[in-house]
């Protein structure tokens, strides 16, 4: 992860703590939640909603309640998405649905959704839980439209794969970023300027996610090789790989798109065709656009108590191998 300064990172802490509160009494729920939450991820997007939030005239203990909320939102999506997409590692282990079953990976989901909801009315802030709610039906909103792209997969467009990936993880970033300045009640225009910042932020965070996939080939970022593609995933690289190679090499792509028994030969073959020159190079320039547009939005954001911290953010997505 990079730099944050000693405060953030002792507010991240909290939120870890808080999260950890919200047990319940019913061993089988402690032993699932706890499994859940003590594999710590990035908490990027809580992050993103304690730099927006940062105010004088905000106490320390909403701004973690807010975050908090945002990451148990992110949380159980991830956790529908193991079963949705069959994956069996996440964060390094084994994915709930590994662990225990689909049965009690969606349930577990929903258990966790229904914490942040409960919190949300705690926090009692009617724009706040409106924009949180929306965001999460945008976010179930994408997981259907991308389970209908992967059916037509061979006519599926460039602008069908930003719609996608703006949803599913670009709304919440947008989210964070937007709930987070409202509760410095700061104005409309800024707050505007934060949910623009967090959408362009989110969507280079999913462009990077996606090249990591392939390189997870050959570097060692916590991710199982291919793990996209196995998936039957049509991720930016894949994409851009398609519209470069051949018609013998597009077939070949397609033919074992989404089988998880590859050989070794033919994996090496995936990876070098999705590393080529031409798709790392559209694939980058397309990640460098959403980067710029992050950094645009935050030039108009100087005098924040956050800027510094959100350009290192920002400069870290470019970087990242996690």
């Amino acid at each position: 992860m990079h730099k944050i300064n000693k405060t953030t990172q002792i507010e991240l802490d909290r939120v870890q703590a808080t999260i950890k509160k919200e047990l319940s009494s019913e061993k089988i729920i402690q032993e699932i939640y706890e499994y859940i939450f003590n594999a710590e991820g990035k908490k990027t997007r809580a992050l993103i909603s304690l730099l927006a939030s940062k105010s004088k005239n905000v106490k320390p203990a909403i701004r973690v309640n807010l975050a908090s909320i945002i990451e148990l939102l992110h949380t159980a999506t991830l956790v529908h998405d193991d079963v949705v997409d069959e994956s069996e590692r996440r964060r390094g282990t084994k994915s709930v649905n590994q662990v225990w079953s689909n049965s009690y990976s969606v349930l577990m989901g929903d258990f966790i959704y229904s914490k942040a909801f409960i919190l949300m009315v705690k926090l009692n802030i009617s724009p706040i839980l409106d924009e949180l709610a929306k965001a999460t039906n945008d976010i179930a909103k994408g997981e259907i439209i991308q389970l209908e792209l992967f059916e037509n997969r061979e006519s599926i467009k460039l602008k069908d794969l930003l719609k996608v990936s703006y949803l599913k993880t670009g709304r919440l970033f947008e989210a964070s970023a937007k709930t987070g300045a409202m509760l410095g009640n700061i104005p409309a225009n800024e707050i505007k300027c934060f949910g623009l910042l967090g959408k362009a932020l989110g969507i280079a965070f999913q462009i990077q996610d996606d090249l990591l996939d392939y390189e997870a080939f050959k570097l060692d970022t916590g991710k199982p090789s291919l793990k996209d593609f196995k998936e039957g995933k049509i991720t930016f690289p894949l994409y851009f790989a398609m519209q470069n190679v051949g018609f013998k090499d597009k077939e070949f792509l397609l033919k074992y798109l989404g089988d998880d028994h590859i050989s070794k030969t033919h994996q090496a073959k995936i990876y070098k065709l999705i590393q080529s020159e031409e798709t790392q190079r559209a694939t980058k320039t397309l990640l460098k656009k959403y980067i710029d547009e992050a950094n645009r939005h935050l030039e108009s954001l100087k005098h924040h108590p956050c800027y510094k911290e959100m350009l290192n953010l920002i400069t870290f997505s470019t970087i990242r191998k996690i």
